[in-house]
Order: C-alpha cells, then sequence, then structure tokens
C-alpha cells in the first residue's frame, strides 16, 4: 500500500508548494499541498497505534487548538517549501518527503508506518541530522535505533522475517514443509504468513489462506503471494477494499489476490481514495464508540445526582408529615412551663389521649425549648410547602436525562454525541470531567461545518415533515424552524423527537388530511424510544399552542389540549427510508 501511495503522490503532488501545516491530535498532521494549478491537497499522515496510515484526505479533521511542539517545528522548516520526492524503498514501511526551497534549505520528513513503533522524523536534507521527532527514542543496551535530536538518522532495523523480493515460490513451500504447516488451519497459516514474510499484513495473510483448497499443502497460497509479489515489483496496483461476510470492509488491499473471490473486494480508482474512505469511517466510528462512553458517564454522573435530589425531597416530604405532632409538643411545654424542670433532657406532660413524653434539650429553659419546637414546625410546614413542588421538577429533570440517554443511544455521528454534550452542559452537567467552555473547547484554523441537528423529509403529497435528532435539534425546532401554520407531534409518554408537519410550496397554509398527519405521527413514533412497540399513541396540537416556559432544558416544552392518534412506528421507519430526504 506503500507503495501505491507514493506512486500516486509522486505523479500526483511533485513540484506542489506546502502552504499550511496543521496538527489534528497527539498522533496525526496534515499537511496542505497547493499545486501548479492551485488546486489544495491535504495529505494526512498519523502516527496513530491503531490506525498509522498516509494518504491524501478530502475531508480532514479540525486543527487542535494550539499547535505542539513538533507542528511547530514542521511550520518552522517546512512552511512555504516544494515538495520533490516521494519515495518509498524497496520493502520498507517508511515514506520520504523531501522539501526544498529555490536556492535555499533542504529538508526530509520520515513517515515510519509500523504499527506501535510508527514515527515522523524531520531530518535536514544537507546531513541527515534530525531536526525534531514525533516521538524520540533515548539510546541505550536494548535500543537498535536511538532518535535524538541532533543525532544521525538511520533507517529502522530490518525484521526477523523473509525479504519477498528474494523470496521463490520453491522456498516458500519449502518454509511451509519445515515449519509443519501440512494440516494446519487457515487461521494458523494467516498467522504463520505475519510472523514469517515481510509486507503481509494480517488481512492480507487471511485472504492469501483463502486462496488455497482444502489437502493441497497451501499451493494456491503460493502461487497467490508470488502473484502480490510480482505486482509489487512490477508497480501494477489494484486498490480495494476487502468486504467482511456482511459486506463492511474489513481491510485494505494494493493488489489483488488470484483466483480470489471478486464479490469480496470493491475497486477503488486510487490507493489514496481507498485509504481516505477506509480509515474515514474506520476512524470515524472509533471517534463515536470513545465518545459515547465519555457522555456516557455524563449522564451517568447527572442520573445519579438527580435520583439523589429526589430522595432527599422525599425524605424531606415524609419528615414534613410531622409538623403537627411537632406543633403539638411545643404548645404543650408552653402550657406546662410550671411543670418542666429545668435542665431536665425530658418530660411527661398530660394530652388528651394520654401522657406525651417530650425531649428537651437540657441547655436551654422550657420556654426556649417551645419555642424551639414552634420553628422547627414553621421549617416542616415550609419544607412541605416546597416539597411537592421540587420533587417534581427533579422528577422532570429525570425525564430529561433519560432522553438525553435514548439520544446517545440512537447517535449515529459524533456531532449528535457533541449535541447531548451541549445539552447536558446548558443545563449544568458537564462538571469535573466534562467538556471545557465552548469558547475553549472550538478549534481554531479548519472548522468542520456544523451539522443540522434535525432531518427534513418531503412526501410525494407535497408535504415537509422536520423531525428533531436529538434535545438540541428539538430546542432549535421549537425557536427558529417552526412556523404559526405548522403542526406539532411527540410520541406520547416516551423521550423522543419533536417533529413538525407543513405544506410546502409558496401557496396558503392548508390544514394537513388525515393520512398526511398519520405519516407524520409514524416519523415521531418510529425516532421515539416507543419504537419497538406495535403500536404507539401520538400527541398533536397547532404549533403555537406550545409553550417553553422559562427555564426549561433544551427541548422542553408545555402542552395544554392535544389530539393524539394511534400509529404503527414501523410505517415512519418505511417512510424515513422511502421519502426523500432534504439534505
Amino acid at each position: 500500500m506503500l507503495q501505491a501511495i507514493s506512486a500516486e503522490l509522486s505523479e500526483s503532488l511533485l513540484g506542489a508548494r506546502l502552504e499550511r501545516i496543521s496538527q489534528t491530535d497527539a498522533h496525526t498532521i496534515v499537511l496542505y499541498i497547493s499545486g501548479a494549478r492551485r488546486e489544495k491537497r491535504a495529505l494526512l499522515i498519523s502516527t496513530d497505534s491503531a490506525n498509522p496510515r498516509v494518504h491524501l484526505t478530502t475531508d480532514p479533521p479540525p486543527s487542535l487548538p494550539e499547535a505542539p511542539t513538533f507542528c511547530r517545528a514542521l511550520r518552522k522548516h517546512l512552511s512555504g517549501h516544494r515538495l520533490t520526492r516521494v519515495a518509498a524503498g524497496e520493502w520498507e514501511r517508511v515514506l520520504q518527503f523531501s522539501f526544498e526551497r529555490g536556492g535555499g534549505d533542504s529538508f526530509a520528513l520520515m513517515a515510519e508506518v509500523m504499527g506501535r513503533w510508527s514515527n515522523l522524523v524531520l531530518l535536514s536534507g544537507a546531513t541527515g541530522e534530525i531536526l525534531e521527532a514525533r516521538r524520540f527514542v533515548p539510546p541505550g543496551p536494548h535500543t537498535p535505533r536511538p532518535l535524538e535530536r541532533g543525532g544521525r538518522y538511520q533507517l529502522p532495523p530490518e525484521q526477523k522475517k523473509q525479504n519477498p523480493g528474494a523470496l521463490t515460490k520453491e522456498a516458500l513451500l519449502e518454509m511451509i514443509r519445515e515449519s509443519n504447516l501440512g494440516s494446519a488451519s487457515r487461521e494458523d497459516f494467516a498467522r504463520w504468513l505475519v510472523r514469517s514474510v515481510a509486507g503481509v499484513s494480517p488481512v492480507l495473510a487471511r485472504e492469501l489462506a483463502l486462496a488455497s483448497g482444502d489437502g493441497e499443502g497451501w499451493a494456491g497460497a503460493a502461487d497467490a503471494l508470488m502473484g502480490v509479489i510480482e505486482s509489487y515489483q512490477n508497480k501494477e496496483f489494484a486498490p480495494a477494499w476487502i468486504l467482511g461476510a456482511d459486506g463492511e470492509p474489513v481491510g485494505l488491499s494494493a493488489a489483488r489476490i488470484g483466483g480470489g473471490d471478486a464479490a469480496k473486494y470493491r475497486a477503488f480508482g486510487s490507493m489514496n481514495e481507498a485509504a481516505d474512505a477506509f480509515y474515514g469511517r474506520l476512524v470515524r466510528d472509533s471517534r463515536l464508540d470513545e465518545r459515547k462512553k465519555v457522555v456516557s458517564r455524563m449522564l451517568r454522573r447527572a442520573g445519579n445526582r438527580v435520583r439523589s435530589s429526589i430522595e432527599g425531597v422525599r425524605r424531606d416530604l415524609a419528615s414534613a408529615g410531622e409538623a403537627d405532632a411537632v406543633l403539638r409538643k411545643g404548645e404543650l411545654l408552653l402550657a406546662h412551663l410550671d411543670v418542666v424542670e429545668e435542665k431536665a433532657s425530658v418530660v411527661s406532660l398530660p394530652a388528651e389521649d394520654g401522657p406525651l413524653e417530650i425531649a428537651l434539650d437540657p441547655r436551654f429553659t422550657p420556654s426556649e425549648n417551645a419555642q424551639k419546637y414552634f420553628r422547627r414546625y414553621k421549617k416542616l410546614k415550609r419544607r412541605a410547602s416546597t416539597g411537592l413542588v421540587r420533587l417534581q421538577e427533579m422528577e422532570e429533570e429525570e425525564r430529561f436525562i433519560g432522553a438525553l440517554a435514548f439520544d446517545l443511544e440512537t447517535a449515529e455521528v459524533v456531532e449528535d454525541v457533541l449535541s447531548v454534550e451541549e445539552a447536558l452542559a446548558q443545563s449544568g452537567y458537564a462538571g469535573r470531567g466534562g467538556r471545557k467552555k465552548e469558547k475553549d473547547a472550538r478549534p481554531k484554523g479548519r472548522q468542520a461545518a456544523r451539522a443540522r441537528p434535525y432531518r427534513r423529509f418531503i412526501s410525494p403529497a407535497g408535504w415537509e415533515v422536520v423531525v428533531g435528532k436529538n434535545a438540541m435539534g428539538n430546542d432549535e425546532i421549537l425557536r427558529s424552524v417552526g412556523r404559526a401554520s405548522d403542526t406539532w407531534l411527540h410520541a406520547r409518554g416516551v423521550p423522543g423527537s419533536h417533529v413538525l408537519l407543513r405544506r410546502t410550496g409558496d401557496g396558503p397554509p392548508l390544514e394537513p388530511d388525515a393520512e398526511s398527519l398519520a405519516q407524520a405521527a409514524a416519523f415521531a413514533a418510529y425516532f421515539s424510544r416507543g419504537r419497538t412497540d406495535s403500536r404507539l399513541t401520538v400527541a398533536y396540537l397547532p404549533f403555537p399552542r406550545l409553550r417553553k416556559p422559562k427555564g426549561r432544558r433544551p427541548g422542553q416544552v408545555l402542552i395544554g389540549a392535544h389530539e393524539t392518534v394511534l400509529v404503527d412506528p414501523d410505517v415512519g421507519k418505511r417512510l424515513s427510508e422511502e421519502w426523500e430526504e432534504v439534505l
């Protein structure tokens, strides 16, 4: 793959000027290069141990707020220089990018794509001196190749594997026989190939193992590997995704395996295009999972906090039921001050239903103890009057957290997860371990376009259905999308999307017909937590009758009189796939 990418970069980028350099995370830099026609290309180089890679990208990630030391060094030495050479050594895991400025200094950027040992090293073109590195390696008795600022650069040590360029089919079959692999499983044979032959990835090894039938001694795999080696030597590349049983990409290939199933490959016009699409998908899914875990922890903390508050309010309400008994004790004390001994800790006084034992604080006089009971009575009465309101507020807060949990569960892209995070932050739940304030968290430099937090569908009959993606999308629908002539819908009693139904075009507003209303209700049912039910009740009413009291959380509203319709959520799923979505 490195050879294929190197060949394509040499063809398209040589002589191009390096305009800008950004660092997008701890492992990844992006070089923005402008060609002779002022065509700008973004070259991504990542030393991420899980996904080390080099390829052109059409969707570079946003820059970090502040450039780290390595990025600043690249800017200092390489900005404004022209790319004069891209080279991958024979069977090497290193790409060299040479930069020069007319009549000036020259530099080399070495991209070492070697799994957890991946690195980026900046060299002086004249001396080979190491100027900067993503990761330095100090010298030591067990260090085969130190990397120090000011030291001389050396290529990574050769792997203790067979050089494919010196391999013949007969030699490979002899290696297989010596390793007693005649009856090995395909998994064991693939692992042996990775350990034994340089340049063979686990994905390629599995494909090679499949090229042999049972009982043929891996001759088919040997033929397939020799074909790959020949393609490499002749620079005949076939960029493709390797597809799994479910049709999803599981790896990249720069050469077609001889005798392989053509249906297992998805061809691309270039290796850079294939790598960009593959890693863009892989890293996006990885970022989505990682961010979901972070926000899930935030939601758990918020939920625990709200539940703790609810339990506290309920305890207060339970104790408020003692108010009348407390008042009675204070009145009895006040009526019998003359019989209460000073410094007593308890006294028994006559009452209508028999003697009543009253606890006293011996530090205070009987009169002061009576006043304490009266103050306690007033406090309990206040608690009772505010407790119910507070309990309703906390229970509504719990429902809000539950709705955000549903938003997180159904989030399909990182932007949707960030919307959940933003709703939490706006509600005061970011706290320790949450995101920085928006002005601090916003990346500088190139910014990704803000994803619209709602979806729009157009029915064949000319009706538009707007569906909020999450709490922030629901809030935007309430604040800026909804119109006076719209009909608002929401699945009743469960978290879900706010839905608007409106007539498209410039004509006068029309009342929705029963079919269009039922279709919009099906959207509201499907985009809710009740989507697995066979039937779900959806509430609807004119948009102007919605109320959003001050202080409510994002997407929360109060509805008054409304009507309902019973629908099948599966209809909403089918319509969302069949109707035109306005992007």
